[in-house]
C-alpha cells in the first residue's frame, strides 16, 4: 500500500476521509430525519486520534438534507466543531480539529471505508476480491498469470482441502490478498501425519487424497497477521497466520515442482489451470 506522508505542496496529503455508515455508526436508522445509530467500538477514539494528526472529513452517500443530522451526531459523540459542506467547488479540507460532513470524495491521503478495495496494479487479484466481497463466486477466466502459487506440504494441504484448516502457518508475512494457487509439495510432513487434528479431518468419508508434487486447488488469501494467541487450534504460536478461504479443489491435479515463497506458474501450467477451471464451470452450469 502506498504511504502518503504530510507534504506542504500536496493539499490532499493533509486530510483523511472517513465513511459514516458502518464505519463510524453501526447501522443507523432514520426516523423523522434523525440519526439513531450508535458508534462502532473504538470509532470515536480513533476519529479523535486522526483529528490530532490530520484534517478529517466524514463522507456519506445519504441525501444532503440529512447531513446536518450527521453533523449533530458527530458533535455529540466526538465533541469537536463540525460543519456541513455547502461549497460545490470544494476539492480539499485542511482544517484541523474541525470535522466536515460531505458527500464528495475530497482529496485525501487515506480513505477509511467499510467497503474499500485497495487496487495494487493487479486486476486479477482485484477482480477476485471484488467478486468475493459482493458474494459472487470466483470467475475461472479471472485467474491470470499474476496469481501466485503457494507450496504446502501434505497432509497440511489435505486438511485445508477438507475444509478444516483455514490458517497456513509461516515464518514470514505476505502482503498478497486474493487468488492463490495451492501446490502440494513432493515431501510429506511427518509432524502433520502425527497431528490429531489432521488425522481426524482425513478420517472422515470423502477426505481428499494425499496428492504430492502437483497443483491441486485455488483459494483466496484474505488476511495475514502475526500470532497473538489467535486462530487456535490450527494457528501455531510465534508464526504468521495466513487466512485461506474460498478453496476450490481441481478435479485433476496438475503435476508441478514447487518452490519456496510465493511463485509463478509457467505458461503451460497456467494454460492447464485455466482449462481445468473452465471445465469445472461448465460442469456446474450443466447441473
Amino acid at each position: 500500500m502506498t504511504v502518503i506522508a504530510l507534504n506542504p505542496d500536496s493539499p490532499a496529503s493533509h486530510a483523511v476521509g472517513v465513511d459514516y455508515d458502518q464505519t463510524l455508526a453501526d447501522h443507523p436508522e432514520w426516523r423523522g430525519g434523525q440519526v439513531y445509530g450508535q458508534p462502532l467500538p473504538g470509532a470515536i477514539a480513533a476519529l479523535r486520534t486522526l483529528l490530532d494528526k490530520r484534517a478529517v472529513f466524514v463522507f456519506t452517500a445519504r441525501h444532503p438534507r440529512t447531513h446536518h443530522d450527521v453533523a449533530r451526531w458527530l458533535e455529540h459523540h466526538v465533541g469537536c466543531r463540525t460543519s456541513v459542506d455547502t461549497d460545490p467547488d470544494r476539492a480539499y479540507w485542511l482544517e484541523r480539529h474541525h470535522l466536515l460532513v460531505t458527500n464528495k470524495k475530497l482529496g485525501a491521503a487515506l480513505y477509511v471505508d467499510d467497503r474499500s478495495l485497495t487496487f495494487t496494479g493487479d486486476w486479477d487479484t482485484a477482480l477476485a476480491e471484488a467478486l468475493r466481497r459482493i458474494g459472487e463466486p470466483p470467475d475461472p477466466s479471472a485467474l491470470g498469470t499474476a496469481a501466485p502459487a503457494l507450496t504446502i506440504r501434505q497432509p497440511w494441504l489435505a486438511a485445508i482441502l477438507a475444509g478444516d484448516k483455514r490458517v497456513e502457518n509461516r515464518s514470514w508475512p505476505t502482503k498478497h490478498r486474493g487468488l492463490v494457487v495451492l501446490h502440494a509439495a513432493r515431501a510429506l510432513a511427518r509432524d502433520g501425519q502425527a497431528d490429531p487434528l489432521v488425522r481426524a479431518a482425513l478420517a472422515r468419508p470423502g477426505a481428499p487424497a494425499l496428492t504430492t508434487g502437483a497443483i491441486v486447488a485455488t483459494a483466496s488469501i484474505t488476511d495475514c497477521h502475526r500470532d497473538t494467541g489467535c486462530c487456535r487450534p490450527w494457528g501455531l504460536p510465534g508464526l504468521w497466520h495466513w487466512t485461506i478461504e474460498e478453496v476450490h479443489a481441481l478435479a485433476d491435479p496438475i503435476p508441478a515442482a514447487g518452490r519456496l515463497g510465493l511463485w509463478r506458474l509457467d505458461p503451460g501450467q497456467h494454460a492447464l489451470l485455466h482449462r481445468h477451471r473452465a471445465t469445472a464451470r461448465t460442469a456446474l452450469a450443466d447441473l
